[in-house]
């Protein structure tokens, strides 16, 4: 039995540490797969409901030997039933290292989720919704808090699970009960240039309010769903780190708000129809974050990655622009 589940595991998608960039029989894990073979797959469901906030993205590493993190950890409580994203079979469903894993073949993908109790059976052909089981209360891979940890693969490399939850045909207006398309890939660190229709065939500046969501914390201010929902993760790790809430002065702005403020700021501000706040993927932070060297400012910058948001280069100090305030996501 130890033999089987040990090589059944060499086959699971498990979070990458420091300690063990290794799989399970020994093997050094092979390094994510290109994101264009995913186009052309129809969207999965996530495998949690209501849409969970993603406490950690998908990092994989730039070696296939080196350690990452090589899925995305969700911010569910224990109890929580996981579900089948879509209809497949279950090719693995047992223990490994101490931890409930489940592993659903969908296509040419196999879909994993951990730590999870009351797991199907192997061999379980499964439809798209179906209980696989539910989180177990494990606090050990989310720094002390429940989590599900969700990986995907494909062949011998890594895909991130987001890419499946997104619809990605261009020109349609996304329905309220699924996630707005991704923004194009682009190098870390730096802003790509606004295009007309980035995301659900909206222009810049043009988005309606039903299909951006407000921030919890600061329900005035509103983004991309995805966004929004990761500054939620983002900011409960402030406030444990500061003990208040992480300061919001501006998020998505309207075309009419950037005609003024660059009527305000002249060089210093975008022009209108090209602002990544006209996407809703920007956000101007304060609470110190607005002042370069600020210990807050440092904290976003070790952390803020951890969450989907990085500064980009035109805004670091010494810049044409220098803005420790301004951050994007994706």
């Amino acid at each position: 039995m130890k033999l089987f589940v040990l090589a059944a595991a060499a086959a699971l998608v498990l979070p990458g540490s420091a300690s063990s960039p290794l799989t399970a029989a020994g093997r050094a894990e092979p390094g994510p797969a290109s994101s264009a073979k995913l186009r052309g797959t129809s969207a999965w469901d996530w495998p949690v409901w209501p849409y969970p906030v993603v406490v950690r993205a998908f990092d994989p590493p730039d070696e296939p030997w080196l350690a990452g993190h090589r899925g995305v950890d969700l911010d569910v409580p224990a109890g929580t039933e996981v579900r089948a994203p879509d209809a497949g079979v279950v090719t693995f469903s047992g223990m490994v290292a101490g931890r409930g894993i489940i592993t659903v073949r969908i296509g040419r993908y196999k879909s994993t989720v951990l730590p999870i109790t009351h797991r199907a059976r192997q061999g379980t052909h499964v439809g798209r919704g179906d209980v696989l089981g539910t989180v177990a209360a494990s606090p050990r891979h989310c720094d002390g808090t429940t989590c599900l940890h969700w990986g995907v693969r494909l062949g011998d490399g890594y895909v991130d699970p987001l890419e499946f939850t997104m619809d990605t045909a261009p020109s349609m207006l996304l329905p309220m009960s699924r996630a707005p398309q991704p923004l194009p890939r682009r190098r870390p660190g730096r802003s790509g240039p606004s295009e007309s229709n980035r995301w659900g065939g909206f222009t810049n500046g043009r988005i309606p309010e039903r299909a951006l969501c407000p921030l919890r914390h600061a329900p005035a201010e509103r983004l991309r769903c995805d966004a929004a929902r990761s500054v939620v993760g983002l900011d409960r790790a402030f406030r444990a780190r500061f003990g208040i809430h992480i300061g919001i002065t501006d998020a998505y702005r309207d075309y009419a708000s950037q005609v003024r403020l660059k009527r305000e700021k002249g060089y210093l501000a975008a022009t209108p129809g090209t602002s990544n706040h006209g996407w809703g993927v920007a956000v101007d932070f304060g609470t110190g974050i607005n002042r370069f060297g600020s210990a807050s400012y440092r904290w976003m910058k070790r952390h803020a990655g951890r969450f989907g948001w990085h500064h980009p280069s035109w805004a670091e100090q010494g810049s044409s622009k220098p803005e420790p305030w301004h951050w994007e996501f994706g």
